[in-house]
């Protein structure tokens, strides 16, 4: 049987890193408040998607316990200069992207197809502007988080190849 080699997998790394990639938040189901349900292996979208954001940086990271980038697990990463195994993605929600809403899900999309209509520039798009949501990489589901819409947020996430 082939075994997958790190060298693929950079390769890997660095097509998706090429990609349009976004990160998505939806409402989920306000039934998972008591407790967030299982992620499926299976999804191919958000259960009630609010909007997604275009990822504004994508580095390589590797691991290293002293970095200075850190996940909610504890992994601890550090930006590397050459392609890597793992790609670190970070967007920085505006005030008032889903403003009002609970958030209840995240999402990273690789090749979402916004609608043309969406202004040059705008990196937030709602659920409805989107025309293909392209590939569902990663899945979360979380507590509620509700958007007062006073404060920006950064999502950051790595994914690993």
């Amino acid at each position: 049987m082939a075994v997958l080699q790190e060298h693929g997998r950079t390769a890997l790394a660095v097509s998706v890193a090429q990609r349009t990639l976004h990160l998505a938040w939806g409402r989920g189901n306000p039934a998972w408040d008591s407790a967030p349900a299982p992620e499926p292996t299976n999804a191919t979208k958000l259960v009630d998607e609010i909007g997604r954001r275009e990822v504004n940086d994508v580095s390589f990271v590797k691991p290293d316990p002293a970095g200075a980038i850190e996940m909610p697990n504890g992994d601890r990463y550090t930006v590397s200069a050459d392609p890597t195994t793992w790609l670190l993605l970070r967007a920085t929600f505006g005030f008032t992207d889903a403003e009002g809403e609970d958030v209840r899900e995240f999402g990273v999309f690789i090749d979402s197809v916004i609608d043309p209509a969406v202004p040059p520039g705008q990196r937030w798009a709602l659920a409805a502007q989107v025309l293909d949501g392209g590939w569902l990489y990663t899945l979360e589901r979380r507590p509620a988080n509700y958007r007062p819409g006073t404060k920006r947020e950064m999502e950051e996430v790595v994914l690993a190849f």
